[in-house]
């Protein structure tokens, strides 16, 4: 449990550095344009692995709890499962936002919209993660 939580609360600070801090920042130091995107770049490539590494962490720490509660046999009851089942959904939908979300942004050619898809895009996943490791507490009781 304590390695799927590290990992969730890793995620989660990492997506809530880059939308509270690090993007004001960047906007408060009026640096021009083409310095911003490549610091922006080098910074996203940073916290992507971090991101992923958690994720791996999260998913596999997910996996061994899961196990050991019974929820992959069908040994838990059925109220914990149906809720389990709602978990797995929700990461899955997290998965294919961080394997999609960034590629499919890129293709957004209008500044100020992409910023905006990029910002919705965050507090989705903050979203889904806090509903994610709410529901990680309450099945591990």
């Amino acid at each position: 449990m304590l390695v799927h939580v590290s990992g969730v609360v890793v995620w989660m600070g990492a997506v809530a550095y880059h939308l509270f801090v690090l993007t004001p920042a960047l906007r408060a130091a009026e640096l021009d344009r083409p310095a911003r995107y490549a610091l922006m770049r080098a910074v996203k490539r940073r916290i992507r692995i971090v991101v992923g590494v958690a994720v791996v962490a999260i998913v596999v720490s997910g996996v061994v709890n899961a196990h050991f509660r019974g929820l992959w046999d069908g040994a838990a009851p059925a109220p914990a499962l149906r809720i389990f089942h709602v978990k797995l959904a929700a990461v899955a939908v997290l998965i294919g936002i961080f394997l999609t979300a960034l590629p499919l942004l890129k293709r957004v050619r209008q500044p100020r919209l992409r910023g905006r898809l990029f910002t919705a895009v965050h507090v989705v996943v903050l979203t889904l993660g806090a509903i994610v490791a709410g529901i990680g507490v309450y099945l591990a009781g």
